[in-house]
């Protein structure tokens, strides 16, 4: 075998090597940002976990009335730095006394343990 060709063929190993770790790296940072959807049945256990929310299959819910706007708003202000922590924001309803909590993890596509974790934050934070 020629130098060029071994040199060319070492050059190629190395590429390869490169782009299979690159590779796995990317694969291991996706699977971090997008955490893994839940199936029904895990769903259905931790809803147990959170008396008053509900689900739909596609997000975690509930309402909290408070006595009046005011005290609704602060409930609301209250959200910001949990949500900011988990890198993680609800979709949030405001009317008068009431507020309604949607949780899904939007980019995973669905409920996620993010959702119960903040859900359960929320849960004492209206306490």
């Amino acid at each position: 075998m020629s130098k060029i060709l071994q040199k060319i063929l070492q050059l190629a190993i190395v590429v390869i090597s490169s782009l299979s770790f690159v590779a796995t790296d990317t694969l291991v940072n996706q699977t971090r940002a997008n955490p893994m959807v839940l199936g029904e049945t895990e769903v259905m256990e931790k809803m147990k976990t959170l008396p008053g929310w509900t689900t739909n299959g596609k997000e975690i819910s509930r309402t909290f009335q408070f006595q009046d706007f005011v005290t609704a708003i602060d409930f609301v202000n209250k959200l910001v730095e949990p949500a900011e922590e988990a890198g993680h924001h609800p979709d949030i309803a405001i009317s008068y006394n009431k507020v309604t909590i949607n949780l899904t993890t939007h980019d995973a596509g669905g409920i996620t343990q993010k959702d119960f974790d903040l859900a359960q934050e929320i849960s004492q934070l209206a306490q």
